[in-house]
């Protein structure tokens, strides 16, 4: 190579590296990104990809960082991986780590935060990630809105496998969203290994409301669920179908509410250990205080496999439970079914931030393709 080509390819790589650096707009990248100790960047437009054990995108100590309109994935770690700063906005993506362990934990997250506050993630297609939306620990303020989430892969023994989970942090709202887990691998490059798909603990202050949410097949996993030490949760307008052993659970935790929630169930898990109940209040951590527990206005059942309905149990331990204007069984099945034109799913993503991601499931029509 001559001194004039070494110079050009030098100046082009270093051309590059600004370009990342200010987070420009329509700027294009191949391989991991990192964003440190920035503040105000936009970037659009992306096309990310990472070798193994890569992160593809990270973004550290950053200020005001907003990434929309970018296709991030495969990824050889986390598809976009946050750890300090605050304000960081995920926009109208389509994130697909892909790239599987069953090692525990967070190492192919479609988007993971720690200690940091205010992240909202909206419009995006988030799919095929060991937890799709991951906070672990030390989030303030997790705003997760609108997505469409795909197929969480989990693992054995011990990987996570949620679409949403929020632990050791507070605020957290999770709005509108489609969670969807298949084990169709006809229409899905991966099967969901998922054991709950919206999963709160220890923290407070925690919300979901108006999700679409169906399939699940753990003999222990939840649609819903207020998990150990997870405190002031609202479930409220959430609509299930099919989610397997479990749809809403109230599993510790005080000042609970489970309100107008929409639940027909007609898949059991066929397992020894498995409750196969609608909607159910328990202080399953008994070392936790758990009520007092609100229970009102929910349509509710699970068909088990010998015909019997279970739309509500109480199993103690969380008291007071109050409950009014609740519909259980049968009357519950009639008003729900069938549930394609009764509880239909939304377009995909159901909330897009400013445009349609581009993606292999959009269906979205009532916001502009994202160019």
């Amino acid at each position: 190579m001559s001194k004039q080509q070494l110079s050009a390819r030098i100046l082009a790589l270093f051309c590059f590296t600004c370009i990342l650096a200010l987070g420009a707009a329509s700027a294009q990248a191949s391989g991991p990104l990192v964003i440190q100790h920035q503040r105000h960047r936009v970037y659009t437009g992306l096309q990310i990809a990472s070798g193994k054990n890569q992160d593809c995108v990270r973004i550290i100590d950053s200020y005001d960082i907003p990434i929309e309109n970018s296709e991030i994935g495969p990824c050889g770690g986390n598809g976009v991986n946050i750890s300090g700063g605050s304000n960081i906005q995920i926009y109208d993506n389509y994130i697909h780590p892909e790239i599987h362990t069953t090692k525990c934990c967070d190492f192919n997250d479609g988007v993971v935060a720690r200690s940091t506050s205010q992240i909202i993630v909206q419009g995006n297609v988030i799919a095929y990630s060991e937890s799709n939306v991951e906070a672990p620990e030390r989030v303030i303020g997790l705003t997760v809105i609108g997505n469409f989430l795909l197929n969480p892969r989990g693992g054995n023994p011990s990987s996570r496998g949620q679409n949403v989970q929020a632990w050791k942090s507070s605020n957290a709202v999770v709005l509108n969203n489609y969670a969807l887990s298949s084990l169709d691998t006809t229409k899905y490059l991966y099967p969901e290994n998922q054991e709950d798909s919206i999963n709160f603990g220890i923290g407070s202050i925690f919300f979901a409301g108006n999700n679409y949410i169906t399939g699940g097949h753990s003999p222990s996993g939840c649609g819903l669920i207020a998990d150990d030490g997870a405190n002031s949760v609202q479930f409220i307008g959430n609509r299930l179908v099919d989610t397997g052993e479990c749809d809403v659970s109230i599993a510790t935790g005080t000042s609970q509410l489970m309100d107008h929630n929409q639940v027909l169930n007609r898949t059991p898990v066929d397992s020894p250990d498995s409750g196969n109940v609608a909607l159910v209040v328990w202080n399953q951590y008994r070392r936790e205080p758990c009520g007092p527990v609100t229970v009102t206005h929910n349509i509710a059942t699970e068909i088990r496999k010998d015909g019997t309905q279970t739309g509500f149990q109480n199993l103690g331990g969380c008291g007071p439970v109050t409950q009014d204007g609740n519909t259980w069984d049968a009357a519950a099945q009639e008003l729900l079914s069938p549930p394609e034109t009764k509880m239909p799913p939304p377009l995909i993503p159901p909330e897009p931030r400013n445009c349609v991601a581009k993606s292999p499931y959009s269906t979205q029509t009532n916001w502009p393709p994202c160019k």
